[in-house]
């Protein structure tokens, strides 16, 4: 059997540790990573490897060469990056292959993964391993056998059905390996694998229990050198060779390693200091990575999990931020605080929060450049529309600016609404769209107004990274035409004759403004008095009458059924009421939902308040009936939404505690009068409950349900 050791990847969440250096040198108690695996190897009663790698590979074959640890090396280079898998088949001599990852830190019973392959007679054996943060992972659900059934690759937490991780180490067969293209770029987990379980393939999964640490980030790093330490019974290590001054106390699993100066009265606690590396007097870490040759002055406080690039100098009385990453050779002058990531070229502090909402930073001039060259290169499209309020004026100068500065054309509208937006958008045919309003904001894909979580990912790596590089500027192109199409598509949404009279409540002053525009031309009469309210999402929507509300649910459901009776389909979202797919079915239509990764477009009314008001109209007008009347005909069911907070492993909860309630990625719970959708938010600290009921009774013990499920996982 062949082993092959991935070695290439450049390790950009590791950074500034791998600014400089290949991630399988990083060290993990003086020894590297892919020197413990060759260690295993040796143990294991392997004899041989050939290393596959790629950036900063030089530096990898000088430090390895041609032995180590009674391993014999063989190299195979990348000339381009090939995926895992078209670099294994670069480096393929035709045996079966065992595929390990050099990047990381493990202690896997490599012959009894060997015999599970070979008595399973599998054409491609996994090596899974539990984690408590699943969205950095592929991961692998199986049978209870071990056969795998399905896999997902770092996952929303809404899709974080398992916490059994793919680590990357693979037994493959070679006629598996045969098949993989040559000099082309492949993967298992995207490629490969699902390919294999498409044609029937036999995949199975063992999971380890033995120690594994991907060492992706600071944190993953840290805690691998703690979990080490704790093998040895001991709670620190200093490396001979290393000066600790007088009053310094170092605890929590720190490592200084031979050649670092640490001066006197210092707290180190659970951090890593490593060669060469000096320190001044009364200086405080706590769950930090110093890498190389770093000079670092009197009272300088680290917040927990920065981490500061080889040669850089760090002035006295300097405070840095938890989180922060200073690249190498970076200079700080004294008594300064670094809030903000220190990268060659700026700062990097992006996250993706609901809804595409870009969080986390704080929207300055520099950082809309910044996000704006992000979502072009993010993205890599021709043209981006972009909507904005009007107090969002200057925001939109900068974004915008941004987004044409990296070759993106602009198509924009001023002072429009949301609707507008995504109307425009779909019209130009812009994959991609941004709206401002209220100070934030939000980058979405036109059709179904939310982002992928890969997208997401992109987005954030491009901007956090800021290696992003102007292409000159450009056009900016105003779409008032295509707006004014929104307006008559709207105007035909509403009914020509209705028996009553509508008025509107929003904040957004545009959104009042369209509606005036489009219904006037309604002829009236006597009839309801129809007063709808407008919040911060259309699922606030609410229609109010004399004698009665009506939700946003029940909202949606008469444009449904305004739809079906003309013969349409509707396109909604996954977390729609299922009763609309109930009359679907009853009128001989169908509802087809689509999820933040899917392509395809969302009926207007789904996404679109002015819409979902004009169809509901417009089913009234259709049907000749009141709203008390229509109140009366929509089944008695109670729309609840509440939220839930979690403290930690929400995919183990989901497996065990809903295991029995999946219905394809959706968890759902219904008793004899309920029936609620269970949704992780993105943050994986919260769960959304989504919940159709005969009564608000039914609806709290069906969440009372949930809940207690909640805190038994929790006690």
């Amino acid at each position: 059997m062949q082993i092959i050791i991935l070695a290439g990847g450049e390790g950009t969440r590791l950074r500034p540790l791998t600014a400089d250096t290949p991630k399988p040198l990083v060290r993990v108690l003086g020894i590297s990573a892919i020197e413990r695996l060759t260690a295993l190897l040796f143990r294991s009663g392997f004899k041989e490897a050939t290393i596959a790698d790629f950036y900063l590979a030089d530096k990898l074959e000088e430090a390895l060469g041609s032995f180590s640890n009674g391993i014999k090396l063989n190299y195979v280079r990348e000339d381009v990056p090939l995926g895992t898998a078209g670099c294994v088949r670069k480096a393929w001599n035709g045996d079966d292959v065992m595929v390990l990852s050099g990047d990381g830190v493990c202690e896997f019973d490599l012959p009894g993964i060997v015999d599970f392959h070979e008595r399973n007679d599998a054409d491609v054996t996994i090596v899974s391993h539990e984690v408590s943060d699943p969205r950095e992972y592929g991961l692998v659900t199986a049978d209870e056998t071990g056969r795998v059934i399905g896999f997902s690759e770092k996952p929303a937490y809404d899709s974080c059905l398992t916490d059994l991780a793919n680590t990357g180490a693979y037994i493959i067969s070679k006629d598996i390996n045969s098949r993989i293209p040559e000099n082309e770029k492949v993967d298992f987990a995207s490629d490969v694998f699902p390919e294999v379980l498409k044609t029937h393939g036999r995949i199975f999964t063992i999971p380890e229990t033995g120690i594994w640490f991907d060492i992706g980030d600071i944190s993953s790093l840290l805690s691998c050198q703690r979990v080490l330490l704790d093998q040895e019974n001991k709670d620190y290590l200093i490396f001979e060779g290393a000066s600790v001054g007088d009053g310094t106390t170092v605890t929590g699993g720190s490592v200084i390693e031979q050649g670092a100066t640490v001066g006197r009265n210092c707290r180190i606690q659970s951090s890593l200091i490593m060669n060469g590396s000096s320190m001044g007097d009364g200086c405080e870490l706590s769950k930090c990575v110093i890498c190389e040759d770093v000079t670092i002055g009197r009272g300088v406080t680290f917040g927990e999990l920065s981490a500061v690039g080889s040669g850089s100098v760090i002035g006295s009385a300097v405070t840095i931020d938890p989180g922060v990453k200073i690249s190498p050779n970076s200079k700080i002058p004294a008594g300064i605080r670094v809030r903000r990531d220190v990268t060659p070229s700026g700062y990097k502090l992006l996250e993706m929060g609901e809804g595409g909402r870009a969080d986390g930073i704080d929207l300055t001039t520099e950082n809309l450049l910044t996000l704006g060259k992000a979502i072009a290169s993010a993205f890599n499209q021709e043209a981006i529309t972009v909507g904005y309020s009007e107090p969002g004026a200057s925001m939109f100068e900068a974004l915008s600016l941004g987004i044409r500065s990296c070759g993106t054309a602009v198509y924009y509208l001023n002072n429009a609404s949301f609707g507008e937006t995504v109307f425009t958008a779909r019209r130009l045919k812009t994959r991609y769209s941004a709206y401002i309003s209220d100070g934030k904001v939000r980058v979405f894909r036109s059709g179904n107004c939310e982002l992928a979580r890969s997208e997401e990912r992109k987005l954030c790596e491009k901007y956090n990274r800021a290696e992003l590089k102007d292409l000159g500027t450009a056009p900016l192109i105003n779409s008032d035409a295509e707006r004014k199409l929104y307006l008559s598509e709207l105007k035909r949404a509403f009914p020509e004759h209705f028996a009553g009279s509508i008025q509107l409540s929003s904040k957004d002053p545009r959104e009042k403004e369209i509606f005036m525009e489009a219904i006037s031309g309604l002829d009236w009469s006597d009839g309801d008095n129809l007063r709808f309210t407008l919040g911060k999402s259309i699922e606030d929507t609410v229609c109010e009458f004399p004698s009665g509300r009506l939700t946003y649910e029940q909202l949606l459901l008469m444009s449904c059924r305004s739809h079906y009776y003309d013969g349409e389909n509707v396109v909604l979202s996954e977390k729609a009421p299922l009763v609309c797919d109930e009359y679907a079915k009853e009128s001989g239509r169908e509802v087809f939902r689509i999820s933040p990764s899917d392509d395809g477009e969302l009926s207007s009314f789904a996404m679109d308040p002015l819409f979902l008001i004009a169809e509901a109209v417009r089913y009234l007008a259709k049907r000749e009936i009141s709203a008390s009347v229509a109140l009366s005909e929509l089944p008695d069911i109670c729309y609840y939404r509440r939220t839930a907070k979690i403290r930690d492993g929400l995919p183990k909860l989901l497996n065990r505690e809903f295991a029995g309630n999946r219905h394809g990625s959706d968890i759902i719970v219904e008793t004899a009068g309920a029936r609620a959708y269970v949704r992780p938010l993105k943050s994986g600290k919260e769960l959304r409950m989504y919940v159709e009921s005969v009564s608000q009774e039914a609806a709290t013990a069906i969440c009372d349900d949930i809940l207690s499920r909640l805190r038994a996982h929790q006690s």
